[in-house]
């Protein structure tokens, strides 16, 4: 909403004066977001703020405070597919193999021992982590308490709001920043209730919550 109100207010200013090009950028927002990359949504950005620069109304966009911004500490660059996911190249696409059983384990270790640190003392205390899962240990499974809730809405879905959103994707980037150089695709969430205690590596407990 932020960059569709900012175009908004450059469409208007364009209507009044004489611009070059005659309209600003159009907005990577909805389904250009969707099919689109964290860089070409950087480029498509500096593109804007150029434009409004050129044609005098830089006001327009330096205004815009840094709580309405996007934020990502590792900006992705690939080429997103036809369902909005990476799209795998047969040139470039990186084989990723599953850790041997003794990493995962270290891993997991790393994690229990460091989550305070990575996960935040409030989510730390009602979450723990439990397993790698999938076919490349690229799930990660984590104990939640049923009775709370995260940040970022629950444990199940995502707020509506991009500033709780945000807050998961801070929470899975320190996860992979302890990890590295191994990574997490999805988090999943099983409520206490439902999780076994010493749960085996690779091994789904119960019923999962939906995965982000």
């Amino acid at each position: 909403m932020p960059w569709h109100e900012a175009f908004e207010r450059l469409t208007k200013f364009a209507q009044l004066q004489a611009c070059t090009p005659p309209s600003p950028p159009k907005p990577l927002i909805l389904a250009g977001w969707a099919y689109s990359n964290d860089v070409e949504r950087m480029q498509r950005w500096d593109e804007t703020v150029d434009w409004a620069v050129k044609n005098g109304c830089a006001n327009l966009v330096s205004e815009i405070p840094d709580s309405d911004f996007y934020f990502e500490e590792k900006p992705t660059s690939y080429a997103v597919g036809p369902l909005g996911g990476p799209m795998n190249r047969a040139w470039d696409f990186d084989l990723k193999s599953r850790p041997p059983s003794e990493k995962i384990a270290h891993l997991i270790a790393v994690l229990l021992s460091r989550w305070p640190e990575i996960a935040g003392n409030e989510l730390a205390s009602i979450t723990r982590p439990l397993a790698f899962t999938g076919e490349k240990s690229r799930r990660l499974l984590v104990l939640a308490n049923a009775v709370t809730t995260p940040p970022w809405g629950g444990w199940a879905h995502l707020s509506a709001n991009e500033l709780e959103q945000r807050t998961f994707t801070l929470f899975r980037a320190a996860i992979n920043k302890a990890i590295a150089p191994h990574e997490v695709d999805h988090i999943d969430f099983t409520p206490e209730d439902n999780a076994e205690q010493g749960a085996p590596e690779g091994r789904f407990i119960d019923k999962p919550a939906p995965l982000f």
